[in-house]
């Protein structure tokens, strides 16, 4: 039993000073099992001398029952040291997950100088908060730059709440279409790159009767009043929804410019 204690001794000494290497508790593992099938074998040659002397079986399966106990303790022991060895990996929340899969479409970062927020890629979930976290974080910030076919409209009010709020100019890089629109049109001042266009279209559902309780129409009416809000004029907002929402439709410079989407 002694050699055994050794080695068990050992293993809870290391143990409670520092998190044991798998390869040293496979070597102690081995020593161990090695020693108690030694163990076994002393017991057993000791049982057959008691019993050639006539002696009574009842400490022979005394000892046996001691012998099948240690070896549920044992295995109990060791099956605990290796857990510690090696903790399960933790497992990535649901949440945690889907963040990170809306984060990966679409790109926040900052201008070298931290005074311009870029946008570029879908509007989806997440965005409203992480936009709010850097505006918390660089409060020197006086544009954002957009580029964006568009997306989750409620996330786009979102967007556009923080720019409008914080005094924000937007200015348009590439292409804003759709829901990037309402985030365009949240800016202090307003403008386009050379080439730079703005595309507009009707709402739709995207997962159709699903979703019962959503009006598009209701949703257009929400946003042509805050483009107007906006100093955008009565013939673009009566316009700015025939398209259908399969389709975009990009008014020309001159469009822009008269209807007040481009300040000053």
């Amino acid at each position: 039993m002694l050699p055994r204690a050794a080695v068990l001794l050992t293993l809870a000494l290391i143990g409670s000073l520092l998190k044991v290497p798998v390869v040293l508790l496979y070597a102690l593992l081995a020593a161990d099992a090695a020693f108690f099938v030694w163990q076994f074998i002393r017991f057993q040659a000791c049982a057959d001398d008691h019993l050639r002397g006539m002696g009574s079986m009842t400490p022979v399966w005394g000892g046996y029952l001691v012998l099948l106990f240690a070896g549920f303790a044992t295995a109990s022991l060791w099956w605990g040291a290796f857990l510690s060895a090696r903790p399960p990996e933790t497992t990535e929340l649901f949440t945690d997950q889907m963040d990170r899969l809306h984060a990966a479409e679409y790109e926040l970062h900052l201008s070298e100088d931290r005074l311009t927020l870029s946008f570029t890629g879908t509007v989806d979930f997440g965005l409203t908060k992480r936009t709010r976290i850097l505006l918390k974080d660089n409060p020197q910030l006086t544009g954002v730059t957009l580029t964006s076919p568009g997306g989750h409209i409620y996330e786009a009010r979102g967007f556009a709440k923080l720019i409008r709020d914080h005094g924000l100019d937007t200015h348009v890089v590439n292409e804003c279409s759709s829901a990037c629109t309402v985030m365009f049109v949240a800016g202090h001042q307003r403008s386009l790159a050379p080439g730079a266009r703005l595309g507009f279209h009707s709402y739709a559902l995207e997962f159709g009767p699903a979703l019962p309780n959503l009006d598009p129409q209701k949703e257009q009416d929400k946003d042509r009043a805050f483009f107007r809000r906006q100093g955008i004029n009565e013939a673009f907002l009566a316009r700015m929804f025939d398209e259908p929402s399969s389709d975009l439709w990009f008014p020309s410079p001159a469009e822009t410019r008269q209807a007040g989407l481009l300040v000053p």
